[in-house]
């Protein structure tokens, strides 16, 4: 049987292919294989967003349960982040090559932003703190899953509140914590990086903690969040792609003065590397 065509009927194309009605036979076949596709697609996006939500909800079920028990906010936070990450990502097809080594002391991690998955990808490897715009806060299950987990959320827009992120992550780096940032402050499809703001890199000077840069590539350019997307419809899209693929590099540390320029030219050359020569995939 082909797809959702009964089987006498596909006889019946087949036999066209092999006839003087090739043409049309082959016509049919391609349209079947088509719609097939569509529909796994739309099974697959389906199928992936419910688990998705299933997962989040009970996840922050665990949450609760956990400060119920006694532990602090941000341990029990911590600790849902790292389950979910253990298996979602997977689950929702996210397959990415890994190259160099996250560094695992206080460190400011910074890199370029192409999708809302950056985060995910990023932190199936390190831990840290992010910092996103406001308008996640808002998406449904992710905005409070974001919260909880202690994103660092920021209206770019308004001046106080880049200032009040900016001290959260000066504190948090003088606590010795980690942060990850997308200094672009929006998302682009690449390859080469908008320019970066220096405010978070002069925190991690004053601190004394070091500067990783972080490139990411998607093969499929259908993942990049940019222009007039919005969240579920794009996410649906995204969720529908069988496998996502791609490469996160992990950059050397950067030390001292200069740290925001020199972060960005090592993305943007690690970027156009990888655009001109990507390397053969295996997962990570």
């Amino acid at each position: 049987m082909l797809g959702f065509i009964p089987d006498p009927v596909c006889s019946i194309l087949v036999g066209f292919k092999d006839s003087d009605f090739m043409p049309w036979g082959e016509f049919f076949l391609s349209l079947n294989n088509r719609l097939l596709c569509l529909m796994q697609g739309r099974i697959r996006s389906v199928w992936r967003f419910l688990y998705f939500a299933f997962s989040t909800v009970t996840g922050m079920a665990g949450f609760f349960w956990a400060i119920c028990r006694g532990k602090s906010k941000e341990k029990a936070g911590l600790n849902y982040r790292r389950r979910w990450l253990n298996h979602v990502p997977r689950h929702l097809g996210l397959r990415m090559q890994v190259e160099g080594e996250p560094y695992t002391g206080s460190c400011l991690y910074i890199a370029n932003h192409i999708s809302y998955i950056d985060p995910i990808s990023i932190l199936m490897h390190i831990d840290a703190k992010i910092v996103a715009k406001a308008e996640i806060s808002n998406w449904p299950l992710v905005g409070y899953s974001a919260n909880i987990t202690g994103t660092i959320f920021v209206e770019r827009d308004k001046k106080h509140s880049r200032k009040n992120a900016a001290n959260a992550v000066r504190d948090a780096l003088f606590d010795g914590e980690s942060i990850l940032v997308f200094p672009e402050g929006t998302t682009s499809a690449g390859p080469l990086t908008l320019p970066f703001r220096p405010r978070t890199f002069e925190a991690a000077q004053e601190a004394g903690i070091p500067v990783q840069p972080i490139a990411i590539y998607y093969e499929d350019p259908g993942v990049a969040y940019i222009g007039k997307h919005t969240f579920i419809p794009h996410f649906f899209k995204l969720s529908a792609i069988k496998e996502i693929k791609g490469r996160i590099a992990f950059g050397p540390l950067l030390h001292g003065a200069a740290t925001c320029q020199r972060a960005q030219d090592w993305i943007d050359l690690e970027q156009s590397a990888i655009v001109n020569n990507i390397p053969a995939y295996e997962p990570a």
